[in-house]
């Protein structure tokens, strides 16, 4: 019995000797910081800033700001009342623990927000109607409306994208490809471009943000030098009609000039292309904001967005990009990564290693070098990993992918084709399945949402 009840006490004290040091760790890893350390605002928007407790099983925030009068706060919702700068503060009721936001206050001019920072401060995901207006040489189609189910075989409703939107997307990104529906000179199909602006007013009256592009028009923009004239001429007809046909929709509506401008079957072509196929593409890119500045209306404050070579999110593709001199922009790459297990179909990587995470970070570091440093604001509007029957590890992809984007500030668009299909019939982006309106897959959904609240 004397042993058993040494035994007894050697456990306990070697317990709580195992305690101790969890325990200082945990009083260590006290703390409060909030989502952002700085904000840019107009006077009459707001911002909800998201703070984080931690080392407290219960905490009570107490919300300040430095000068009310200029920004005021309540449970962490900001409000701009003037211009100036203020300092919002979040801290831990009867506790040191304080984090801060500062935050700058534009005057308002005939733009809703002062800067596409500003914008993007309020985009909190995005999706994309993917597969739907972006099919072409579709040869087996009869007319040009068919080319909306030619890839996939449900017709956008308005329901679908209220689907989307109650879901938590507050974006919708719209690919159209145009080269179908025009004719040589690059004069628009007025029945395409009817629907077109129907399934935009779906998202638009709905309150939400639109991204509108041209998607696969690689079969007449060609990046080369002899065919630069011609294709320059056509280009500015079609965004010119583009920009008349929603000079009057708010900044809500955002034109995207290309989407993976490249020359295909190259061998820069998924690499950044070559200098005289950079150079061409700066100029189209020059092209395109001159035409829709000129179109008037809410077009002179509308944000724009360009693209580099391919949408590459390499150092290399993202340096050549030339912007145009236009406070108005907003910078576009693609990052389907880690790429062997978010895109790649013909590889067996279905999980979430470290050295896919590393690729994901390398991304966003290599983001900010180039743009983010410099005042450059950037959104990710494709991004996505294919079904693999991995769920679970498609949920910790998605946490780790946008936890790691809202860091820098860059929002992302999922890419979604309505199919869940399996790698060797193609690539499963769908996350809805419009034709039942149900979600393929919940738990993804549900951790996009935790990952962007």
């Amino acid at each position: 019995m004397k042993f058993k009840k040494l035994a007894a006490v050697i456990l306990t004290l070697f317990m709580c000797l195992m305690m101790f040091p969890a325990n200082v760790s945990a009083a260590a890893e006290k703390g409060i910081r909030l989502s952002k350390t700085s904000l840019s605002l107009t006077v009459g928007n707001t911002y909800t800033l998201k703070r984080t407790v931690t080392g407290f099983k219960t905490a009570t925030v107490v919300w300040q700001s430095s000068d009310s009068s200029i920004a005021s706060v309540s449970k962490g919702k900001v409000t701009a009342n003037k211009a100036g700068s203020a300092v919002i503060y979040a801290t831990v009721k009867g506790t040191k623990y304080r984090a801060a936001c500062r935050v700058t206050v534009k005057k308002k001019t005939g733009s809703n927000y002062s800067d596409g920072a500003e914008l993007l401060e309020n985009i909190t995901v995005g999706w994309n109607l993917g597969n739907t207006l972006d099919p072409y040489n579709c040869t087996w189609v009869s007319n040009d409306l068919d080319y909306e189910t030619a890839w996939q075989k449900v017709k956008t409703t308005k329901k679908i994208i209220d689907t989307v939107k109650k879901a938590g997307f507050n974006t919708v990104r719209i690919p159209v490809s145009w080269g179908n529906h025009m004719d040589n000179d690059g004069n628009i199909n007025k029945a395409w471009l009817d629907r077109v602006q129907e399934v935009v007013d779906y998202a638009y009256d709905n309150d939400m943000y639109v991204i509108l592009n041209t998607h696969h028009d690689l079969s007449w923009i060609k990046l080369t030098e002899k065919d630069q004239k011609t294709v320059s001429a056509k280009f500015k007809n079609v965004w010119k009609q583009i920009a008349e046909r929603f000079k009057d929709y708010d900044e809500k509506l955002i034109f995207e000039g290309m989407n993976e401008p490249r020359t295909e079957g190259t061998p820069a072509e998924w690499t950044g292309g070559t200098a005289d196929e950079r150079k061409v593409l700066n100029d189209l890119y020059k092209v395109f904001v001159d035409t829709v500045r000129a179109s008037g209306g809410k077009n002179k404050t509308r944000f724009l967005i360009l693209t580099p070579y391919g949408a590459n999110s390499g150092y290399a593709a993202m340096s050549a990009l030339k912007i145009p001199d236009d406070d108005r922009i907003i910078i576009s790459v693609h990052a389907y990564s880690p790429y062997n297990m978010a895109l790649n179909r013909y590889s067996n990587e279905t999980k979430l290693t470290d050295n896919g995470k590393r690729e994901i970070d390398n991304v966003f570091s290599n983001i900010d070098k180039v743009f983010l440093s410099k005042g450059i604001p950037v959104i990710m509007d494709e991004f996505g990993s294919i079904n693999k029957n991995n769920t679970s590890d498609r949920v910790e992809l998605v946490k780790y992918y946008l936890s790691t984007a809202e860091k820098y500030g860059v929002p992302c668009c999922w890419w979604d084709n309505n199919s869940d299909c399996q790698p060797e019939e193609n690539e499963g982006f769908g996350l809805l399945d419009r034709a039942t309106l149900k979600w393929f897959y919940p738990e993804i959904v549900k951790a996009i949402m935790e990952t962007v609240e």
